[in-house]
């Protein structure tokens, strides 16, 4: 029998992001998040019992300052080989494998996705990727990706109708 996932791990750029990188006049560095992504990470998914990672080998500022607004405590900046980091946030919060779910769309994801109970990737992500996961969105990276993944989780887990109970009815 299958297990519950209890903890979803993202990367950002790629998976969160369009991977884009976008430069202000001044030099400041932008990077578009999906609000789509925000209101289920942040609202739905925490209320199911689910918990966020983030585990990004890109910036740290924009980064934290994300997971800030979507209450996201376990963030891991600058992480190259994601495995350990990956190994940190299973060890805090005492998970199997199969409890948890990673999405993340490029090489340096499968370090630590391939111990994932549930891997998920964007439609854009490299096929290599694409190629080794269990599921792949429809929607491209930073377009409401990570938000169709999360739902695939809930329904997956029989969350999804009482998820959006709250909202709907």
């Amino acid at each position: 029998m299958q297990k519950e996932i209890k903890m979803v791990i993202l990367d950002v750029d790629g998976a969160l992001t369009d991977g884009k990188v976008y430069y202000s006049s001044s030099g400041e560095l932008i990077k578009p998040f999906s609000v789509k992504d925000g209101f289920i990470i942040k609202h739905v998914c925490p209320a199911m019992g689910i918990r966020f990672a983030i585990i990004s080998g890109g910036f740290g500022d924009i980064v934290k300052k994300r997971a800030e607004v979507l209450e996201i405590e376990d963030v891991f900046v600058g992480s190259v080989d994601k495995k350990d980091a990956y190994n940190e946030i299973k060890r805090k919060y005492s998970l199997e494998n199969e409890e948890v779910a990673y999405f993340g769309d490029d090489w340096f994801d499968w370090s630590a996705m391939k111990f994932a109970g549930l891997k998920g990737a964007p439609s854009d992500a490299v096929p290599e990727i694409r190629e080794r996961v269990d599921f792949v969105t429809i929607t491209k990276a930073g377009k409401g990706a990570v938000r169709e993944f999360l739902e695939y989780i809930l329904k997956r887990d029989g969350k999804f109708e009482s998820a959006k109970s709250k909202y709907l009815d």
